[in-house]
């Protein structure tokens, strides 16, 4: 916010361990959850042709949170 010389925000630090899904059942469900979040709009068929197109390269990850911290900007609350 120029105007204000500040800027409005959210953060989160989370610390923990992360492991790669090796098991190709537990990336698929991890993947597709994903895509349902983030493309709910998108018909099951669509949503199967990405993954599928992407999923040679594909990389999952889990992270166990073990700490998890944040702030905002006193403006937000």
């Amino acid at each position: 916010m120029p105007e204000e010389y500040t800027t409005y925000f959210r953060s989160i630090i989370a610390f923990g361990r992360i492991r790669i899904l090796e098991d190709d059942t537990e990336k698929r469900s991890a993947i597709e959850k994903l895509a349902v979040k983030y493309a709910p709009d998108d018909t099951a068929e669509n949503r199967d042709k990405a993954i599928e197109r992407e999923w040679k390269p594909l990389c999952m990850m889990e992270m166990e949170i073990e700490h998890l911290t944040g702030k905002q900007a006193i403006e937000m609350i």
